[in-house]
């Protein structure tokens, strides 16, 4: 999903990063490939489940349109970012703060990384909510049973997280790795949901509308609430926030001139899988499908798959947005932090530096169960703010200054 951002750290020499910079075709950077599997899987790891829904509350035909109106503003406005990454005027920057600050200055440049930090920590609970439920589903325990409640998932999964967090405290070259896997994984995903619908098409009515607000079921069954409506609209920022990823990646590129192609095919990938998964979801169950998906698929082979392969890909992201984080928390209190030292008094700093993520993500998971709620803060707050007003902003700065040669 998009809460993987600003996953990278720079791990090669400047002079190299100046040739990847400079869109050199012999810099040691990363291809155009890999960043289009990265962009495609940290967008996309948890949020095809929330497809059938949106596109059964919108309409299974008017909403992958509303869909591709939201991608299209989302992209526009990431193309004020994107151009001023490459065009070099704003610096060699190398994260969303430092392109931010050199395209409009020092405060709306703390506050693009504010936001980046708060969507970290609002998303760790969103995802650790998916990780547990897949978990249990796989699991499928008696309801009434001990091993049925809901924070033994909960803790088996945060826990885990947090011993590894102590040992790998980086991410670096192999984030390309995972996300080719997790690609090849996400597509998987999607074919399965499908197959397993249609596998099962006769369980619940074809009742949906293709037209938002013309299903007569729909409208007596009080589907067309306002707050229906907002979270599925909603779901389209949610699904596709390329900000919180894409300038760490032009940083990375071995031809960063090729961040306006890559991102376009990554938003027709997303959009494929995004619309394929809804369409046939919402056209072949109707309203009664639930968000998310994954819980509603029955226990066969295809639905234990579905969720141990989510689950896999929601943990990926829980443990580097806690790593991630653990850094932020690590650089406010202690800058000069050696991250190979692992005595054990370097050890217990880190440990604390890595708690007020997890308590949060704990604290918001207990009082916020539900997975739409805990969405509708973050697509609210920071995801809105990220994709569409701090790029604004910083592209009317930007445009106000001379060109120099």
């Amino acid at each position: 999903s998009h809460s993987l951002c600003s996953r990278l750290r720079p791990s090669r020499r400047r002079h190299q990063a100046s040739a990847m910079s400079a869109g050199d075709p012999n810099g040691h950077g990363m291809p155009s490939h890999l960043t289009f599997f990265m962009q495609v899987s940290f967008n996309t790891a948890g949020s095809v489940i929330l497809m059938p829904w949106t596109f059964a509350t919108l309409g299974y035909v008017s909403g992958p349109l509303l869909m591709a109106l939201f991608f299209g503003v989302t992209l526009k406005a990431q193309s004020y970012l994107n151009r001023a990454a490459v065009d070099g005027r704003a610096g060699a920057a190398r994260t969303l703060k430092e392109l931010v600050t050199g395209m409009a200055g020092r405060r709306l440049g703390a506050a693009a990384a504010g936001l980046q930090a708060a969507n970290l920590l609002l998303v760790m609970p969103a995802e650790l909510d998916v990780t547990a439920t897949a978990l249990q589903y796989v699991v499928n325990a008696r309801p009434g049973s001990a091993a049925h409640c809901n924070i033994i998932y909960v803790l088996v999964v945060a826990v885990p997280a947090v011993l590894v967090t102590q040992v790998v405290r980086r991410f670096g070259h192999k984030t390309g790795a995972l996300a080719c896997t997790s690609f090849a994984l996400i597509v998987t995903k999607c074919a399965l949901i499908v197959y397993g619908i249609l596998r099962h098409a006769d369980l619940y009515a074809s009742d949906a509308a293709p037209v938002l607000g013309t299903g007569a079921a729909a409208l007596s069954a009080g589907t067309y609430t306002w707050p229906n409506l907002f979270s599925a609209l909603g779901n389209f920022l949610w699904v596709f926030a390329p900000v919180f990823l894409n300038t760490e990646l032009v940083a990375e590129m071995q031809k960063p001139h090729h961040v306006h192609c890559q991102l376009l095919m990554a938003c027709c990938c997303m959009f494929a899988l995004y619309a394929v998964v809804g369409i046939v979801g919402a056209r072949t169950w109707g309203l009664s499908v639930q968000d998310p998906i994954n819980l509603q698929l029955p226990y066969d082979w295809v639905g234990v798959t579905v969720n141990v392969l989510l689950l896999y890909s929601a943990w990926l992201d829980y443990l580097i947005s806690e790593i991630v984080f653990t850094g932020y928390v690590q650089e406010i209190f202690e800058p000069g932090f050696d991250k190979g030292d692992f005595s054990a008094g370097a050890c217990a700093r880190w440990f604390a530096y890595s708690m007020p993520a997890n308590t949060c993500a704990l604290v918001l998971i207990s009082t916020v169960p539900q997975l739409e709620t805990l969405v509708g803060v973050i697509v609210a707050t920071s995801v809105t703010l990220s994709s569409w007003t701090i790029p604004a902003l910083a592209g009317l700065h930007w445009g106000r200054r001379p060109v120099k040669d």
